[in-house]
């Protein structure tokens, strides 16, 4: 049933001094890290496979542009094995199965290097920040700038002026979008990085309505931020195809069948700015570390080491944001797939006072890792997940509980242990539970 698509929106409310955003996203991110300590593979298809090398995660625009010839081979073959029946993309398809086909074309393929990806994240965000007084840092490779007050200069210039000082200095491509609202900046910023014909770079500021509509006629509504597959499913059963279909939508319609949440999206997609720039990242309320191995563990000591290593990297991160957990879970599980017999266990372990110690939580750990062991497994993965967090303050004892174990000392070696870390690399001091740390090929 289609919505109504009058009146226009009566209600939409534009003020006199509109606030102007901006989104930069790099470009195809983890493999333009790749390719920037790696120049020659500019031009080859370049793919990053997920931490445990099961299925691809990036690709370059070179590997993107195979997507059709893979196609191809999937309707010749069948679909045996792919994630989906008809898969148009090799995003996140099973990596044994599409080997081949990489190989047939001179694919270079990468394992996840995450320290590196934070790296570079951290230089291209300090460098977009310099181009305005506001910045929200929205994931690894994206973030919103506020731009309002400085349309009186050319937008398409400082979004360019942002898109090659990023290449010059750390050689990695983004693209600008710009817009009235974060909704539109993010979509000028698809739109950049489609259509060539942007070279990278979309001002929806500078387009009068008409221009706008026309641009948005033929965009599939599954590109606005925040609607995925089920919710377009639902919005192409009312009739609304395309972005121009929901830009028009009827506003108190959207709201009845859809919420206040599309409301919102409708609204920010005709101009109207109903989110804010965000400078302060909240806290995150849990922190998981798991990793998938690459050969299975049957070994305990083994065992012991990654889930200390994970336990210590989790801590990090606990501190790194200022904040204790009073809660470690610890998990492992055998490969479901395989035809032995499974097991899945998780042991939960709660901290009489809140702490961000590594040696306490490690010590924790190995506790509740010895309470699920199993031997005669083959364990395919292991995680560690820190729950129940708050900002770390002043600590109130409990008369009736013994005084916390950990003294200043201890927190001392914590923040000494993260200072050498950082300047030094991973690994430069660790916990001796955590065994010593594996060495790559060559070293």
């Amino acid at each position: 049933m289609p919505l109504n698509l009058n009146p226009p929106h009566p209600s939409i409310h534009i003020p006199a001094q509109r606030p102007i955003f901006a989104l930069i996203d790099g470009n195809s991110f983890y493999a333009s890290c790749e390719i920037v300590f790696q120049p020659h593979l500019e031009h080859r298809p370049v793919v990053v496979l997920s931490n445990n090398d099961g299925c691809i995660v990036a690709a370059n625009q070179v590997a993107k542009n195979l997507n059709s010839a893979l196609l191809q081979q999937v309707n010749n073959l069948g679909t045996g094995g792919y994630r989906a029946a008809r898969p148009t993309s090799m995003m996140f398809q099973p990596y044994f199965k599409i080997k081949p086909f990489l190989d047939a074309h001179n694919t270079a393929v990468f394992s996840s290097n995450y320290e590196l990806y934070a790296d570079m994240s951290n230089r291209m965000h300090r460098i977009v920040s310099t181009f305005a007084p506001r910045q929200e840092i929205y994931s690894i490779d994206e973030s919103f700038l506020d731009l309002t007050g400085m349309a009186q200069q050319n937008l398409t210039d400082l979004a360019r002026l942002i898109k090659n000082t990023v290449k010059q200095h750390i050689g990695i491509p983004v693209a600008v979008g710009i817009g009235f609202s974060k909704t539109q900046a993010k979509l000028a910023n698809h739109l950049a990085k489609a259509q060539h014909t942007h070279q990278g770079v979309l001002d929806l500021t500078a387009l009068n309505n008409n221009q706008l509509n026309t641009l948005l006629k033929d965009v599939s509504v599954g590109k606005v931020w925040g609607v995925g597959k089920r919710l377009e499913q639902r919005l192409n059963d009312y009739g609304i195809n395309t972005v121009l279909a929901l830009k028009q939508a009827n506003i108190a319609s959207i709201r009845k069948c859809f919420g206040v949440v599309m409301e919102r999206t409708v609204r920010e997609l005709n101009g109207e700015s109903c989110l804010q720039i965000e400078e302060i990242i909240a806290p995150k309320q849990q922190i998981m570390t798991s990793r998938s191995f690459g050969v299975a563990i049957t070994d305990y000591p083994q065992m012991e080491h990654a889930v200390v290593t994970y336990t210590a990297r989790a801590a990090e991160k606990l501190r790194q944001q200022g904040s204790v957990c009073q809660t470690l879970s610890v998990m492992i599980t055998s490969n479901p797939f395989k035809q032995q017999s499974f097991y899945r266990n998780q042991q939960t372990q709660a901290l009489i006072y809140p702490s961000d110690n590594s040696i306490l939580l490690a010590k924790l750990a190995k506790r509740a890792l010895k309470s699920i062991w199993r031997p005669g497994f083959e364990y395919h993965k292991a995680g560690i997940n820190l729950s129940d967090i708050s900002l770390k303050g002043s600590l109130q004892t409990d008369l009736f509980e013994p005084s916390p174990e950990y003294s200043d000392k201890q927190a001392s070696l914590m923040t000494t242990m993260d200072t050498l870390n950082t300047l030094c690399g991973r690994n430069t001091l660790f916990l001796a539970s955590a065994g010593l740390p594996q060495q790559k090929p060559g070293q």
